[in-house]
Formats: structure tokens, C-alpha cells, sequence
């Protein structure tokens, strides 16, 4: 059967629904003939199965308030809303996004409310065409006030947001800004700046000392992300993998990832990509390291693994199902691998999930050789059967296989007569959607003893 996720939601029950996706288990859906790198939440998780906020109905769940020009968009689970002795509190994410033309932050409070902060201006509570936010536990919340060429620091207290105070401003010294566009924490505290007109990354640490990355060549760096060993949830915690920070810059063209202190890991660039033009708005690490960009012209998602090959691109331009319009801002809570993306008048709300492509058997002398392309990290069950789905053969159960292309071989029984046959293939998410919901595919063949 088919996810059925048709319907729409306000910005405000997506933000307190979503919270709400993780609270109990229910049998598995089974996806054909859709993509499943990431998953709408099976059915029964949130009300009427909603998934997408649209502006009609964000104009009536908070009146005055209209979707214009949204950009970054940043989640946590806060220190304040965790309850050791109650597991299911977890869920209760904190989300901020930035409604850039309104000069305004849009925030929720725990399951009850839905709040805006901020007017365009210069002062303090005032934006100007803010683009970046970030929250880390502690309700820290910075925002790239672009405009007004500083950073802004927030706190949410559980309750709602007030100003701290204002860093930087216009220049090109250290903790002077121009233009700066991304914000990001790591697990330290430390943020780090997209310095766009000034060309370059700077960090700022706890204790407000600026330092500029040792990284040569950036050019208008528009957005960022950051993830380290010392995270409660992060599958590296340590060597290459474990500290890291990728950089879009080139007006989305380039994509790279740097060590924290700005050594060059690896890029990836609109020339290299198999299905160009590519623009590339914002990125984010999920919990086994890989990046996921949101593209503005493709309208879609384009996930990397860990030294940027591309994996898949997924979604494409429309406004139904796992299609995207313009998208813009993306954030991950790697905890319970919850995703979510702005985009021109909306916001929709993704399970990490699992794909498998390239689906086909071919014949090697006396075996079979099963190949497939993970999207993702995923359990893999496989089977032989015939056209009416009969069992042959059972080639692997719940097997835990990395992303990328895998081989499966089969040695057909001596009994088994020559004809038409076919594979079936599951695939589920390691974390997240896992025991949710799975893709099933089945891929005809033909054997000849």
C-alpha cells in the first residue's frame, strides 16, 4: 500500500504535531514505487497523517503572520524540556525558523504554542533580511541578522525567547561582519559564522574570543554546518569523521568540509554532480555523518555521504508529495532522525528512511549475483521467489549493510528448473523510521542452469 499523505498543515501544527511522531509503536508500512530515503511518518503518528504547514492555514493558527521569504531553520531538544524519568518528554523538539521578509523568528513552545519574535528594524528586537539560526540544549539561539551585519543572541527559555545582546558589527576585522548569512553551534558551544562578505568562516567561543578560520579561497560563503565527537548524537566519535564543518559557498556551487580548524576534507562542485544545474541553499549532517543540501533551482534534497560522493538526489519540483519549492533551510535532530525543510510557503516534516536502487540480478557461471545501491545504511532482508510470490529461497534476514552498492549471491539448488523468477528486496532505516516503516521492491529475472 501506499503512504497516504496528501493533506496539508499550518506551520503550527507542524511544529507540535511532529513532536508528538515518536510516542508509540505501530505495525509496519510498506512502501512500493515511492522514494524512501526519507519518509513521511506512517500512519497513526500524527493527526490525519499531515505533514506539510502551508500559508493558508499558518494565517489562521497565528493571525497577522504570513510566510515571507522563509530561510534557516534550526531544532533542538532543550535541557528544560528533558525528563530522565519520562523517555517519551524526548520528542518535545524546540524548532526556530526564520521568516526573513517579515524580519521575525517563528518558534514553538514545548506541545502548547506557536510564537513569533521580532520586526524589521535596526534595534534591539528588530531584524533586517535575517537569513541563518541556530539553537543548541541550552536555548541558545543565535541568528544571522544579514542586514544589520551582526549576530544576534537569543534565549529560549522553555517559555519563549528574549534578546541577550548583539556581536559585531559592520567591517573587516576579527568579530566585525559583513553580510554574514549561516550560524551554527557545535556540542562545545563554540559558534561559527558564514563571514560572507568578508569571505571566510569565524568562530566564536564561549568565552566571546573571534577567531578566523585558517581557510583560503571561500568565496561568499552563504551557509554552514557543524558536528563533533563530543555530541550525544553522532555515530563518530573520533578520527576524520568525527569533527567537522561543511561550507557552501560560490553561490551554492561548492560544497566542501573542513576539519574545525579549517583543513580542506573534501568538495564536491556543480561540475561534478551527474544531474546539473545544482544551487545550493543549506546543509546538515544526520547522525552517521553523511551531508544533505536542500537545492533552490532543482528543488530538491541532494544527500552526500561522508567524503561528499553523491549519494541520491531526492524529491524534485511541485507541491505534492516528497516535491519541494524552492527549499531553502534544513535541520536534522539526529536523536530520533527527524527532519525538517523550509521552502518558498511551507515547511515539511521527514523520518530519516532507507532506500534501494539499481535493483538487478545477473549470472555468473554457476550464481546469481544480487546487486542493489543503498541510499542509506539500512536492514536488509532478501528473497527469491517466483512471479506469484511463492518462496524459493531466503538470501539474507535483517541484515545490517552499509550505504552504497552491495552484492548478494545466490547458488541456486540443483533442483531448481530454469525460468522466470524474481527478487525481493526490504530495506529499513537503521534509527528513526525503523520498525515504522520499510521499501519493499521486486525485480523480475530470468535463470539458466
Amino acid at each position: 500500500m501506499r503512504l497516504n499523505v496528501n493533506r496539508r498543515i499550518s506551520f503550527l501544527a507542524a511544529v507540535l504535531w511532529l513532536n508528538a511522531a515518536i510516542l508509540s509503536a505501530q505495525s509496519v508500512t510498506v512502501l512500493r514505487d515511492v522514494p524512501s530515503t526519507y519518509v513521511y511518518p506512517s500512519a497513526g503518528f500524527l493527526p490525519f497523517n499531515l505533514h506539510r504547514g502551508t500559508q493558508t492555514l499558518l494565517s489562521l493558527m497565528l493571525r497577522g503572520t504570513a510566510f515571507d521569504n522563509p530561510q534557516g531553520v534550526a531544532c533542538a531538544l532543550l535541557k528544560s524540556d528533558h525528563d530522565p524519568n519520562d523517555p517519551k518528554q524526548d520528542i518535545v523538539v524546540t524548532i526556530v525558523g526564520v521568516n526573513s521578509g517579515a524580519g521575525e523568528l517563528i518558534y514553538n513552545v514545548g506541545l502548547k504554542d506557536l510564537r513569533r519574535f521580532g520586526k524589521t528594524g535596526k534595534g534591539e528586537g528588530e531584524f533586517l533580511n535575517p537569513t541563518g539560526v541556530a539553537i543548541d540544549p541550552d536555548g541558545d539561539v543565535a541568528v544571522a541578522d544579514t542586514g544589520n551585519h551582526r549576530i544576534v543572541l537569543l534565549k529560549h527559555d522553555g517559555l519563549r525567547l528574549r534578546w541577550v545582546k548583539t556581536l559585531g558589527k559592520k567591517g573587516g576585522g576579527t568579530g566585525q561582519l559583513k553580510n554574514p548569512l549561516a550560524v551554527a553551534y557545535d556540542s562545545r558551544e563554540n559558534l561559527y559564522i558564514a563571514d560572507a562578505g568578508n569571505n571566510r568562516i569565524q568562530m566564536r567561543t564561549p568565552q566571546g574570543q573571534f577567531h578566523v578560520l585558517d581557510i583560503q579561497g571561500l568565496e561568499a560563503p552563504c551557509a554552514l554546518a557543524v558536528i563533533d565527537g563530543k555530541e550525544d548524537w553522532a555515530f563518530y566519535r573520533q578520527g576524520i569523521y568525527a569533527d567537522r564543518l561543511a561550507v557552501i559557498d560560490r553561490q551554492g556551487s561548492r560544497l566542501e568540509v573542513f576539519t574545525l580548524e579549517g583543513k580542506l576534507l573534501a568538495q564536491v562542485t556543480a561540475d561534478q554532480i551527474a544531474d546539473p544545474p545544482m544551487k545550493l541553499s543549506a546543509c546538515a549532517f544526520d547522525y552517521y555523518g553523511n551531508l544533505v543540501a536542500t537545492d533552490f533551482v532543482k528543488s530538491c534534497l541532494r544527500k552526500f555521504d561522508r567524503d561528499l560522493h553523491p549519494i541520491v538526489s531526492f524529491g524534485g519540483p511541485g507541491e505534492g508529495d516528497f516535491e519541494f519549492t524552492e527549499p531553502r533551510g534544513i535541520a536534522f535532530n539526529r536523536q530520533f532522525g527527524q527532519i525538517l525543510v523550509s521552502e518558498k510557503d511551507s515547511v515539511q516534516y521527514f523520518w530519516n528512511g532507507a532506500d534501494a536502487l539499481n535493483l538487478k540480478a545477473s549470472q555468473e557461471n554457476e550464481k546469481e549475483r544480487i546487486s542493489f545501491f543503498l541510499t542509506e545504511r539500512a536492514l536488509v532482508t532478501a528473497s527469491i521467489e517466483t512471479p506469484d510470490g511463492t518462496a524459493v529461497q531466503e538470501l539474507t534476514y535483517g541484515q545490517d549493510l552499509e550505504e552504497g552498492r552491495q552484492e548478494l549471491d545466490w547458488t541456486p539448488g540443483t533442483a531448481l528448473a530454469s525460468g522466470d523468477y524474481q527478487i525481493k528486496l526490504t530495506v529499513m532505516a537503521t534509527y528513526s523510521s525503523r520498525d515504522r516503516v520499510a521499501k519493499e521492491l521486486i525485480q523480475a529475472f530470468s535463470y539458466q542452469k
